[in-house]
């Protein structure tokens, strides 16, 4: 197990600070409330000649240039390719049915109970359950395994953060549901009775929650697709079917075992386990991170994006953002977009330089 460092930029960097670069840089124009609606392309659907924009207001107009790059997220750049059905009725960039397939998110869950080995050692794991500020950066820690033992077990990578909590120890047994009404009468009399006791006594037992922010594996079936309704622009809205996998919550639960092992191995304290099989747990839900609907591999029958970010089988239209990932990892997903924006930049330059 090893300690990872989650660090935070601020909320309104780029509604302020870069809004304001962006205002008063000369070689930039900025249309706001401008809708991209279709990318048009020769004959051929292999140059892109010029984006289609719609107001919602009824103005429309259109915009040339020499490259063009689509930085609308995981789920708005899969649409307007599918939308853009001109010269190719699938879709551009298309041909292999991949566009909007593979997406991804980060599972957010409460996935267990740790119960530290004596009440002062919540003292030492302050990085674990508040954020910090160090050099004016906001950081947290996180439990992980290391890259070693997921590849040995053949797990998808996650981390862990520890959330203070006061919560009786009747709750770290909970009973397997009945469907005996009996039973489950009297298992709520007795859990009642003891917390009450516990309440009245203030025995309380201070424990961490865990929450668990994991991997998904890459999956074809969970995709975005275009639905019948149309927007207020004539557009088809977007479809999201959004699936997880058994192996998603097994390789969570193996995750926690392992943790488990460690913690008391080392003496420090215990883990319990609420995942109980391969069901997503209740509360789960995704931390607006939408990744590999036009992911990236050199092979256009595996992927819409090739290395430089260029969409199979055209000359001058890329992809920006996360939906390039070809996997997900558990980490926030902003310093990849930020790394690959600033390579694809890079590209763009060469190409720029060359007569592109």
């Amino acid at each position: 197990m090893e300690t990872v460092i989650f660090k935070f930029g601020t909320r309104d960097l780029f509604t302020k600070e870069y809004c304001s670069q962006v205002k008063s840089a000369e070689n930039i124009t900025t249309y706001l409330h401008a809708n991209a609606v279709e990318v048009e392309t020769d004959e051929a659907a292999r140059v892109v000649n010029r984006l289609q924009v719609a107001c919602l207001q009824g103005n429309r107009f259109s915009v040339s240039a020499r490259l063009f790059i689509l930085a609308l997220g995981g789920i708005e750049t899969p649409r307007l390719l599918l939308l853009s059905r001109q010269r190719q009725s699938t879709g551009l960039g298309n041909q292999h049915d991949l566009v909007g397939r593979f997406f991804m998110e980060h599972l957010h869950f409460w996935s267990g109970i740790y119960l530290p080995p004596r009440p002062d050692f919540f003292r030492s794991t302050a990085l674990y359950n508040t954020i910090h500020t160090v050099q004016q950066v906001p950081i947290i820690g996180k439990l992980a395994l290391t890259e070693p033992v997921l590849r040995r077990e053949k797990l998808l990578s996650q981390n862990v953060q520890l959330i203070p909590s006061l919560m009786s120890n009747t709750f770290l047994y909970p009973p397997l549901p009945s469907q005996d009404p009996v039973s489950v009468v009297r298992n709520a009399y007795r859990r009642v009775r003891r917390v009450t006791g516990r309440l009245l006594n203030r025995q309380g037992i201070r424990v961490f929650q865990l929450a668990n922010m994991t991997e998904q594996i890459p999956n074809p079936n969970s995709r975005v697709t275009l639905s019948h309704e149309q927007d207020r622009l004539g557009q088809n809205r977007v479809q999201l079917d959004w699936q997880i996998t058994p192996l998603d919550i097994r390789s969570a639960i193996r995750t926690q075992e392992i943790m488990g092992e460690e913690l008391q191995r080392a003496g420090l304290g215990r883990l319990y386990i609420q995942l109980r099989d391969e069901t997503p747990p209740p509360g789960l839900h995704g931390g607006y991170h939408h990744m590999g609907t036009t992911r990236m591999h050199n092979d256009p029958k595996q992927g819409v994006v090739d290395a430089d970010s260029r969409v199979h089988g055209t000359a001058n239209l890329y992809v920006a953002g996360p939906s390039v990932f070809p996997t997900g990892g558990y980490a926030n997903p902003v310093l990849t977009i930020v790394a690959l924006a600033l390579r694809l930049a890079d590209h763009v330059k060469m190409r720029m330089k060359e007569g592109a």
